[in-house]
């Protein structure tokens, strides 16, 4: 074969080769920048998401909190009023029966709405404290402990450190309602015969704990199950604060709660 065609064939052959390479490379880095895309794509989705959740679960915080200020409202200027008026009128029966059958019997039920009573004005607490607004978070919190501790059916102990400091209504009563829910739990599940509750006022920095001796739990389960805590962290997440929980079966449980004034 003359040397010329010899050298032709090498060149269309490195020239192919080339040309195959640079192809391969090509289709390589299109294939990264399809991916990079693609995964732009999905975390802008997964954002999407995100925020929608975030805002669905806003607005559904926002409409528990108006429903419990209504029921609460409710409760106390309606229920509690008829409540009144009727111990009045039994009062009344009380008195002018003559029959020591009648009198013992309106004295019973005094008693009875005098339970009721307390339990709607309990319930109507722990819908909307009072305090919170007027006196700010640890009184609210110690209001809740001394509620509970009337019960006798567990002991809830209570310190605050640091001067209590005033801040946004809407991030106290979120850290209020953390804590409401962290110690309903330990009173339904934890079989707990102690809990306490720490707050911390510092340097423009609010820490609150709330631990119990209970039997405590596998917190990777719960995580993966229970919404609860995930209501709890996404709460926390809302105004801006850090959660942290840890527990340990046969321990009891800890969680705290950072947040900024």
């Amino acid at each position: 074969m003359p040397e010329t065609g010899i050298t032709d064939i090498t060149t269309v052959y490195y020239i192919g080769s080339l040309g195959m390479i640079i192809l391969a490379v090509a289709i390589f880095f299109f294939f990264v920048a399809y991916q990079k895309r693609l995964l732009k794509k999905e975390l802008e989705l997964s954002k999407v998401k995100s925020d929608q959740q975030e805002e669905i679960l806003r607005n559904t915080i926002s409409a528990q909190e108006k429903e419990r200020k209504r029921i609460a409202r409710d409760l106390h200027d309606e229920v509690g009023a008829m409540l009144s008026v009727v111990k009045l009128n039994v009062g009344q029966i009380e008195k002018k029966s003559e029959s020591e059958k009648a009198k013992t019997l309106a004295g019973e039920t005094k008693s009875y709405l005098d339970e009721v009573i307390t339990q709607v004005r309990r319930i109507s607490r722990d819908l909307l404290p009072p305090s919170l607004e007027k006196l700010g978070l640890s009184f609210a919190i110690q209001e809740l402990v001394n509620w509970i501790n009337k019960s006798g059916k567990i002991e809830i102990e209570y310190w605050c450190t640091g001067e209590p400091v005033r801040f946004e209504i809407k991030k106290e009563l979120a850290v209020f309602r953390i804590v409401q829910e962290i110690v309903n739990n330990a009173l339904k599940h934890a079989e707990a015969s102690r809990i306490q509750i720490k707050t911390r006022f510092s340097n423009s920095t609010l820490a609150v704990s709330v631990s119990d001796d209970g039997k405590g739990f596998d917190l990777n389960e719960k995580l993966e199950t229970g919404l609860g805590l995930k209501n709890l962290e996404s709460r926390s997440g809302m105004i801006g604060a850090k959660f942290k929980m840890r527990s340990i079966p046969g321990k009891g449980t800890l969680a705290i709660i950072f947040a900024n004034f």
